[in-house]
């Protein structure tokens, strides 16, 4: 596996989740890893546990990578998911890595949904 920056290997992560290819994801995790979900609460402290859960979730989920923002050891991307379930979601991750490993990961998700007609006078659909 190749990557010539952390964006590199972000961009790999997310491949590698897209395809469901759990442990070959795995090498890409330093082994002091740690990812937190604040709006649940939720705290995964470990490598197997945060991909355990990850290949446990219901359906196969196919990610587009909407934005990446890198500097020095962080990645920021912003990712659309979505399943052959019917869900969708949208998630906000916050990367750390050390050592072209990542480390900590922090992440919000958030589901799509139609925008309020009294908004339309004031935006614009895309």
């Amino acid at each position: 596996m190749v990557t010539d920056s952390n964006e590199g290997i972000i961009r790999m992560y997310w491949s590698l989740i897209s395809d469901q290819k759990w442990n070959e994801s795995k090498k890409l995790f330093h082994s002091e890893f740690c990812a937190e979900w604040p709006q649940s609460r939720e705290r995964f402290t470990d490598v197997d546990s945060f991909i355990n859960m990850n290949s446990a979730y219901p359906g196969n989920h196919k990610v587009e990578i909407i934005k990446l923002l890198s500097s020095e050891n962080k990645v920021t991307s912003a990712v659309f998911i979505y399943a052959d379930t019917g869900q969708k979601a949208f998630a906000t991750s916050f990367f750390e890595l050390k050592n072209e490993k990542i480390i900590k990961l922090t992440e919000f998700w958030g589901e799509p949904y139609e925008a309020p007609e009294w908004r339309s006078k004031y935006s614009q659909r895309y």
